[in-house]
């Protein structure tokens, strides 16, 4: 990890738990930092941190000027997104449909000053007999649908971050088969208020497995950033008592998620000093250090959701279509890796460039209605991507492609591919 990095995580790790930062002595790289911290969206969580350090160790004037005026305008979009989900919610209260308040709505009350966690949209989970009910009320209000696919429905307002509406609270119908999650979480559901709005909130357990969800959801893409963990880590402190980690690794087992939450968990209490009141993270060997610390490393090089720079950009678009499985390799049987695995790398770019009509996304629905208009939706899609993404760059860059097959590694190793 780099220097101006670790300095990144411990003061992170101070602004979440309203420590002060005594263990900085020296001035820092301020610009890298901040540089890392927007790239996470946690850059407003660490500036009340300034008032606790010393004039000498504090970021210079006109870098803080720029942070300060940052974090004053996310507090206030912030503040006006509350103000519009809470009447959305008592609307919802009123028609007596019956929400579940998800990710960022129920977890900023977690830190010590919530309008600093950011948010980018409102999550709700709602029963799927209810979406038409929820569509009128949203659209009576001037929202529009946006887009749809198999977890959620997007409904966008000017002015406003979308809303989302979750139907399932996994990654599909077929993985909702596994365990029935969605459907049993309903019934272990607590009371909450979103501001004062009357709204549902996941149970303890149930939340956790969720933040686990949506985690995988991302890393299994092009990654996930560092403000997930501090969800995870303040939600699990302050849960501690009601958190029952064997139970929860039974249920990310039927899933195949167990490993990678116990090595989620050991970087949590890394970088964050987690404890936890039944510790399920055993003796780590060395293979399991290993692999800790590169996923560690992915995260912080990752972003809000791995989209840092464009090359991990393009890697998320290559690894949505790339298929499973094979066996992970040691960096020194790297060197001699099989036939069948480079060519198998061959067929994910395939994979990638000529999708299969249901893996089209939204924008390409014509070619699932109608087939025979597949291949001009691959060259649509393949001009976009060349353009928008600068795929055509990615592949001519070493690093890019070995930082591809590096993930490659990492998933496999974690059992998540």
């Amino acid at each position: 990890m780099k220097e101006h990095s670790n300095i990144f995580i411990k003061l992170l790790s101070a602004a979440i738990f309203e420590k002060t930062p005594d263990f900085l002595l020296s001035l820092p790289d301020w610009d890298s930092i901040y540089e890392e911290a927007k790239a996470h969206q946690v850059h407003t969580l660490l500036f009340p941190l300034f008032e606790k350090l010393p004039a000498e160790l504090r970021p210079a004037s006109s870098l803080l000027e720029v942070w300060k005026y940052e974090t004053l305008r996310e507090a206030a979009l912030q503040l006006l997104h509350m103000e519009q989900i809470e009447k959305v919610l008592l609307l919802l209260h009123k028609a007596d449909i019956p929400v579940i308040a998800l990710k960022g709505l129920v977890l900023r009350g977690y830190y010590p000053n919530p309008e600093l966690r950011t948010m980018g949209d409102a999550d709700i989970l709602i029963q799927k007999e209810d979406f038409h009910k929820v569509h009128t009320v949203l659209t009576s209000l001037g929202y529009k649908k946006r887009k749809h696919d198999e977890r959620h429905t997007a409904y966008s307002l000017n002015g406003y971050p979308d809303i989302e509406l979750h139907g399932i609270l996994t990654d599909s119908e077929e993985m909702e088969k596994l365990n029935h999650f969605t459907f049993q979480v309903w019934d272990n559901t607590i009371p909450a208020f979103i501001g004062s709005a009357p709204a549902l909130s996941l149970s303890p357990k149930d939340q956790v497995v969720y933040l686990m969800f949506h985690i995988i959801h991302h890393v299994l893409l092009s990654g996930v950033g560092i403000r997930q963990l501090c969800d995870l880590t303040v939600f699990a402190v302050s849960h501690a008592e009601d958190i029952i980690w064997e139970d929860i690794l039974y249920e990310m087992e039927l899933y195949g998620y167990d490993k990678f939450t116990l090595v989620l968990l050991s970087i949590c209490r890394e970088l964050f000093d987690l404890s936890l009141a039944e510790n399920p993270i055993t003796e780590e060997e060395e293979e399991f250090e290993t692999y800790r610390n590169f996923l560690t490393e992915d995260i912080i090089n990752s972003g809000v959701y791995g989209k840092r720079t464009k090359e991990r950009e393009a890697s998320r678009h290559i690894l949505l279509y790339m298929k499973n499985k094979h066996p992970s390799f040691s960096p020194a049987e790297e060197a001699v890796k099989p036939p069948a695995l480079k060519v198998s790398s061959l067929c994910n770019l395939m994979r990638f460039f000529f999708p299969s009509p249901g893996k089209l996304s939204h924008q390409y629905r014509y070619a699932r209605k109608h087939p025979i208009l597949l291949p001009f939706a691959w060259l649509h899609r393949a001009f976009y991507n060349i353009r928008q993404l600068s795929l055509l760059s990615f592949f001519y860059n070493r690093e890019s492609v070995s930082a591809y097959t590096d993930r490659i590694q990492l998933l496999t190793w974690l059992k998540l591919r």
